[in-house]
């Protein structure tokens, strides 16, 4: 659940936000009210909000750099203003929804589809008995919304700005070629054509680069279904750790967004440029006990020495079939590869597209 700030500038407004954060909070969501002293000292219940001892302008830049959802509860032109001087794109800005203080309407005013604005705007209406206002065209039209859909499924956007290719030629009634390297359960929603090249297409994969000519014209959309086992010589720094990784990706024609986790053996839990690495790709880091590594099944690379050294006969592969098995289960995709005193291998997670419900799409099947 995203963390939220709400914000009120009268006393119906403070009466409503103590009414959404009792809700929210018994829901299990995350939140926090804001008012000023004034208004919080005569609401009910004002001790659930916290004063606000700031300008607006210093309050509404603190939530955007804390904060998964911001709610003003007052008029559009004030939420607007205060949040202009910190708008940097659908990828980074926080979902921000208004309503009015008497919680008639709900309006999902940023980050509609990928900061989740649109759903906060229907859950805060649910709540307050009102009308949640949508505006976003593929949402208007009940059409397939990328961004949305990319969200649901757990997919990394490679280039935002073809984001608007794609629902543009949706909107216009035009097919959308749709390419992927992976299983697919269920029916494609409307407009999509598998395994078709047209002016405008998706693409799902693990790759870096697509090889087929047709694709030229195509929103890449990325998995997170890579793990990298990875050892290296003691005192190896993170930059050479992150060189030879980039080199050994594009040998292999992966994308590092594809990344989900690394993986070693637990001599290495405290290797400082493999922590400084994977801490630099916002991924998780899993060590594990030779014993463990030497259960796993498999045909590997065996090494007397690192055996000798580790107490297994290798840690990469074996690390990343080991992360890939616990994470539900996988293959390993990418024997050893080793350079510059840093080893590793790449495991895969088993994945499918799931096209099951019409909430995963973001519009008609």
């Amino acid at each position: 659940m995203m963390k939220l700030s709400i914000i009120c500038f009268t006393q119906a407004g403070a009466r409503l936000s103590v009414k959404l954060i009792k809700e929210l909070l018994k829901a299990g969501q995350p939140c926090e009210a804001y008012g000023s002293e004034g208004l919080i000292k005569s609401c009910p219940d004002g001790d659930l909000m916290i004063p606000v001892s700031t300008s607006l302008s210093e309050w509404t830049k603190e939530q955007f750099l804390q904060k998964e959802g911001i709610v003003f509860v007052g008029a559009t032109g004030i939420a607007v203003r205060a949040i202009a001087p910190f708008l940097k794109s659908k990828a980074e800005d926080p979902a921000v929804v208004v309503m009015d203080d008497m919680g008639r309407f709900s309006i999902s005013l940023l980050s509609g589809h990928l900061g989740g604005a649109n759903e906060l705007a229907e859950q805060l209406a649910g709540m307050a008995g009102g009308q949640a206002v949508i505006t976003t065209a593929t949402d208007i039209h009940g059409s397939f919304a990328v961004d949305l859909f990319a969200k649901k499924q757990g997919l990394v956007i490679t280039e935002l700005k073809k984001v608007k290719m794609i629902s543009s030629a949706i909107l216009k009634g035009e097919s959308v070629g749709f390419h992927c390297d992976f299983p697919v359960s269920g029916k494609l929603p409307s407009g999509l054509i598998p395994g078709e090249a047209c002016n405008a297409n998706l693409w799902i994969t693990i790759k870096e680069n697509p090889k087929e000519e047709p694709l030229k014209a195509s929103l890449k959309l990325v998995p997170r279904l890579l793990v990298l086992g990875v050892g290296c010589r003691k005192g190896v720094p993170a930059k050479t750790i992150e060189k030879v990784l980039d080199r050994f990706f594009k040998e292999w024609n992966l994308s590092p967004e594809a990344l989900t986790a690394c993986a070693s053996i637990d001599l290495k839990k405290e290797e400082e440029g493999i922590c400084r690495f994977a801490a630099s790709k916002g991924i998780p880091f899993y060590t594990y006990p030779a014993k463990v590594l030497e259960e796993i099944e498999g045909e590997f690379s065996s090494s007397s020495f690192v055996k000798k050294v580790t107490g297994v006969d290798n840690v990469c592969e074996r690390a990343a079939l080991t992360c890939v098995k616990e994470l539900g289960g996988g293959k390993l995709l990418v024997k050893k590869q080793a350079a510059d005193g840093v080893t590793a291998a790449v495991a895969v997670r088993d994945w499918k597209v799931q096209l099951d419900s019409l909430d995963s799409l973001g519009g008609n099947i």
